[in-house]
């Protein structure tokens, strides 16, 4: 019994092992290309470049992947925040609720999640447009959190569900309002949700193109992956500048997922009930 759980065990790792090879492949191909020439793109796209050069990085900074950078961190840092404290007030409501009528709410809730952007850009577009939003931060960070909701509800319901009251009952025998048992016994005790919410809309957020592309034409207010499609021209493309642009996009992320790694493993697994 023991040897064929030590060989099941070894090819889940291997299979882990191909998968991880096979999704970190194309970032190191991103980062590698970020330092070749354009004709070392093209006759050695698999190859090491043949000299070290950060000439890619100062073109891709040159068209303003610094502005792009910072409205990228400050779209996503309000919208992330509005989405976690807005989906968990609202899911600890619903999993506290008994009656029939908060039971539809969440179920519209779980349907609003199931409606595509695309199939709202153009009532949306007008919306914003009418209300003089465009071009704006705001008018971006609204729809984000419109669409993070949802899900970030659903995640938070199904954590709060099985969240142990006999806290909160204490709590509330020690004179807490309900509302400060949610913030100052609840949610402190909620980080490994939280950073999984976070994590997911912020790599959402970060990442989104049709919504910032349609939502924000002036180039003062775009974010990066908007940003970075101008270095794709109608017939042609700096492809190394690309690449250093999309390497300078990743980063970021990288280090907010390994700042939160720990927390987002044990939501995962379940161990942060």
């Amino acid at each position: 019994m023991t040897s064929r759980y030590r060989l099941v065990s070894i090819g889940l790792h291997l299979v882990m092992t191909v998968w991880t090879l096979f999704v970190l492949a194309p970032l190191c191909l991103m980062f590698v290309a970020a330092f070749k020439s354009q004709a070392d793109i093209f006759t050695r796209p698999l190859g090491l470049p043949k000299t070290l050069s950060f000439a890619a990085f100062e073109r891709a900074w040159g068209i303003g992947i610094g502005g792009f950078l910072f409205n990228s961190v400050v779209v996503t840092a309000l919208s992330v925040t509005l989405i976690v404290v807005v989906s968990a007030l609202a899911a600890y409501v619903l999993a506290r609720a008994s009656s029939r009528r908060m039971q539809v709410l969440y179920l519209l809730i779980v349907a609003g999640f199931a409606v595509p952007v695309q199939s709202v850009l153009v009532p949306l577009y007008q919306l914003v447009s009418a209300a003089g939003l465009l071009n704006s931060q705001i008018a971006i960070v609204i729809p984000y959190a419109a669409y993070g909701i949802p899900f970030t509800t659903m995640l938070f319901y199904a954590f709060f569900l099985e969240f142990p009251r006999e806290l909160e009952e204490a709590a509330r025998l020690d004179g807490c309002s309900r509302f400060q048992v949610f913030w100052r016994i609840v949610l402190p005790l909620s980080g490994p949700v939280v950073a999984s919410a976070a994590i997911f809309q912020a790599v959402f957020n970060w990442n989104e193109f049709i919504l910032a592309l349609m939502l924000l034409t002036e180039t003062r207010v775009r974010t990066l992956p908007v940003g970075i499609y101008g270095l794709i021209g109608q017939y042609s493309a700096d492809w190394p500048a690309l690449m250093a642009g999309l390497a300078i996009a990743t980063l970021p992320l990288l280090v907010v997922f390994v700042a939160a790694q720990r927390h987002f493993v044990r939501s995962m697994s379940g161990l942060g009930k």
